[in-house]
């Protein structure tokens, strides 16, 4: 999987032409919980606008891959969304000039309001998640672009509780595995996020929820270290 993902990303060594990349995906890349998060730029679609100064990876991500390469990076993401928005608004997030996507999506599909009821059993709510997943990948298929489902960032114990509002009926450990399961079958490019952040603590010996400024958005260091284990996924320089 990431030897795919590096092989995208080798175009846009010595490329001739501006490559365009897109992001897509919720609150984690539109950028809550860095400093100076406000939607206050550009419009994205109805009732989302860009986050341009706030600190976050995709910012990080926008300038370095900007200042070396012959590329430019749009963030589309939208606080909130679920999978089904990207599939609902793909035409208006997605656009014919995108070369390479990247999407992490499904941090807000993993729970179901109450007043949504019937309410779903885990497995019903999952299996309903997944066959997004495979509609959105054949959705990227039908484009001829590039593309990189992105499985996100663990969540604290706190955050994968039920609340007042809904209950949380499946985790972010479930988020990728059903990714994972996806990515077998359809055979797309896949970055767990959720795999490289544990790695990373481990590796630094520190507890992942420190990086977290909510227990569920990563605070600026989590941004940091967000952009820093993107890059490495995609093989290209960090300095």
């Amino acid at each position: 999987m990431i030897s795919d993902i590096k092989k995208i990303f080798s175009c846009l060594v010595l490329s001739p032409r501006r490559i365009n990349i897109k992001l897509l995906g919720d609150s984690i890349t539109h950028g809550v919980g860095g400093s100076g998060f406000e939607q206050s730029g550009e419009p994205i679609t109805a009732g989302f606008r860009r986050n341009p100064d706030g600190y976050c990876w995709a910012k990080r991500f926008k300038e370095h891959m900007e200042s070396f390469y012959n590329c430019q990076v749009t963030n589309n993401a939208c606080t909130g969304t679920a999978i089904e928005f990207v599939l609902e608004h793909f035409d208006e997030l997605v656009s014919p000039e995108d070369d390479i996507i990247m999407c992490a999506i499904g941090t807000n599909n993993r729970h179901q309001y109450f007043i949504d009821a019937p309410m779903h059993t885990p497995e019903e709510h999952m299996k309903a998640f997944y066959r997004n997943i495979l509609l959105l990948a054949d959705r990227f298929e039908s484009t001829g672009k590039k593309y990189i489902l992105i499985s996100n960032i663990p969540a604290s114990a706190e955050n994968e509780a039920d609340t007042a509002e809904y209950a949380r009926l499946f985790h972010m450990g479930d988020v990728r595995d059903l990714y994972v399961k996806a990515a077998s079958v359809r055979g797309f490019p896949l970055f767990s996020m959720y795999d490289a952040f544990f790695d990373y603590c481990d590796e630094k010996g520190i507890d992942y929820e420190t990086l977290l400024a909510d227990g569920l958005h990563p605070n600026n260091e989590g941004f940091d270290v967000m952009f820093e284990l993107t890059m490495k996924a995609i093989g290209l320089r960090r300095v």
